[in-house]
């Protein structure tokens, strides 16, 4: 038996039955008491550990309600090379340091560059088959974007993935081609991901497991506790339980498989204590903002950004990435399995479709707690809202977009009236929504306290704010990454608040956030990190 006290300073319970109190008493990975010190040592030997937090925070373990663990790790680290703006600043440059590369390549190495950024590379023109193939004739060579729903390549490239003028286009995927139908270099959304798993596989399963750890040790280095896997696939659970026997400290891992089986086939399963299950599915019901394949009932607006780095047309509005009644027969199908259902959508008119068929299938078939999500909401409007909350749809919203790319979405892509009310969580909250936030990693790096922040601020990185009515106060904003989150992974009875009973995940900060500067959240430092009652990170 393992007992702990957890005394000497701030406890933020993100309880409303115990807003304020002196100690925690945790036994055996579970929260055993919460209350006044005299009570919570009552409940403990003369044996337990006592940890003094000397002033510092103790708060639950943050819950990040839609990332990707396994394959950021996939994504990051050598010998992928970071090309994203905050690295490369322009085009130029980024395309010389990929010429680089391909010149001190081992003949037949596959290479990979992830960051291309239509709104942040000023210069950017489009990376054809044709150019790629004057840098990098006889080596498999891709280019991802930064938002992760698009990839360029070269020949080699589409020769190692096996897509050529005779390959069929998956469903929900798009391959540019030419009059011979031949693809020109670009291609997106599900079939990126199936190709990038050839640059992958190509460079060991020992380069995964070294980013694989990096990546966990970010997470826990932020508080993160609990995270889903967000593009399950059904190959990863060896991966992860290979990960778990060895002994890797994992946050819990709440996997959400990719609607991309033919079958339609979800395994169930659960490990180890609530450390890894599968807890629905997930549908990208359109792409990317920044691709411009989303569905949209106003244009884009006409600017350099999408007229020539995105190389979308006048009046362009999008649409969705399934045929409607491919879409809805997976929906459909999932349903009736009894799944929890997270839906990608960004563009409204992709709202009204998603909504419209949540209706009608409610309407059939009534579940009383089914808790389908809607993630990311872009530009979700207050009447979609409304009806969200009228069908019980819950609202995940990555609210880290305002941050990364606030000035092009109000300037190049959708204008201030739309920005104004971009990612609209604070209208979600004032409908009664319980919404999470995320940061959908790896599009941006893993942390709770800057999705706070980027909540409660909407601050863009030039420092304009986009949509002061939309902020949230920084208690909700707090809850939306604990508690809240938890309600939406369909866990708020097991984590999410200090509350007896529940697993002892824990971070410990420097400071209060709810006593800190709005401004100053992302600041805020991680102390330690425990997980079911054990440490598993600390600052050292």
């Amino acid at each position: 038996m393992t007992e702990t006290l957890f005394s000497g300073g701030p406890i933020v319970t993100v309880d409303t039955a115990l807003p304020a109190v002196e100690a925690v008493a945790v036994r055996d990975g579970r929260i055993a008491h919460v209350g006044s010190l005299a009570d919570a040592r009552a409940v403990l030997s003369s044996a337990c550990s006592h940890i003094d937090l000397a002033g510092r925070c103790l708060l639950p373990g943050f819950i990040d309600a839609h990332s990707h663990p396994l394959w950021a790790a996939k994504t990051r680290g050598a010998p992928v090379v970071d090309v994203r703006a905050g690295t490369v600043p322009t085009y130029a440059a980024l395309l010389a340091k990929v010429a680089r590369r391909a010149k001190a390549a081992r003949p037949g190495e596959h290479l990979l560059f992830f960051g291309l950024d239509p709104q942040l590379h000023p210069d950017m023109e489009t990376p054809t088959r044709a150019v790629l193939d004057e840098i990098a004739p006889d080596n498999p060579l891709g280019i991802q974007t930064s938002n992760c729903h698009a990839l360029f390549m070269n020949s080699a490239g589409f020769e190692a993935c096996g897509i050529d003028e005779n390959f069929e286009t998956p469903t929900g995927s798009v391959i540019d081609r030419d009059a011979e139908n031949r693809p020109t270099g670009r291609i997106g959304e599900a079939v990126t991901w199936t190709a990038l798993e050839t640059f992958y596989q190509a460079w060991g399963e020992h380069r995964l497991n070294e980013e694989f750890e990096a990546m966990v040790a970010q997470l826990l280095s932020s508080g993160i506790t609990t995270v889903t896997e967000h593009l399950y696939r059904p190959y990863y659970k060896a991966y992860y339980l290979s990960a778990l026997k060895q002994g890797l400290a994992l946050p819990r891992i709440a996997a959400y498989q990719q609607a991309t089986t033919s079958d339609m086939h979800v395994e169930d399963f659960a490990i180890d204590d609530d450390r890894l299950w599968m807890a629905g599915v997930k549908i990208h019901a359109d792409g990317s903002p920044f691709v411009g394949n989303i569905w949209i009932t106003k244009p884009y607006l006409e600017s350099d950004i999408t007229l020539r780095r995105m190389q979308l047309k006048p009046g362009h509005t999008g649409g969705p990435n399934y045929p409607q009644d491919y879409f809805e027969e997976m929906v459909r199908t999932y349903f009736a399995q009894g799944w929890q259902m997270t839906i990608h959508t960004q563009g409204d008119a992709t709202i009204d479709m998603v909504l419209d068929l949540v209706d009608t299938i409610l309407t059939e078939t009534p579940r009383a707690d089914h808790r389908f999500r809607l993630e990311h909401c872009a530009l979700m409007r207050d009447d979609q809202i409304a009806w969200a909350r009228r069908l019980g749809v819950q609202c995940s919203f990555f609210i880290n977009h305002i941050t990364h790319w606030g000035a092009p979405i109000e300037d190049a892509l959708f204008g201030p009236e739309r920005a104004a009310h971009y990612m609209p969580a604070g209208s979600a909250v004032a409908q009664g929504m319980r919404i999470s936030l995320h940061a959908d990693t790896p599009m941006t790096d893993p942390s709770a306290l800057q999705l706070m922040q980027a909540a409660t601020t909407r601050l863009a990185g030039d420092g304009r704010c986009l949509g002061e009515d939309e902020r949230l106060d920084v208690t909700t904003a707090l809850q939306s990454v604990t508690i809240d989150a938890a309600y939406h992974i369909r866990m708020e009875h097991k984590l999410g608040s200090i509350t007896a009973g529940k697993h002892a995940d824990f971070a410990i900060l420097d400071a209060n956030p709810l006593e800190t500067d709005p401004g100053q959240l992302a600041a805020i430092k991680v102390h330690e990190t425990w997980l079911a009652g054990e440490p598993v990170w600390t600052d050292g």
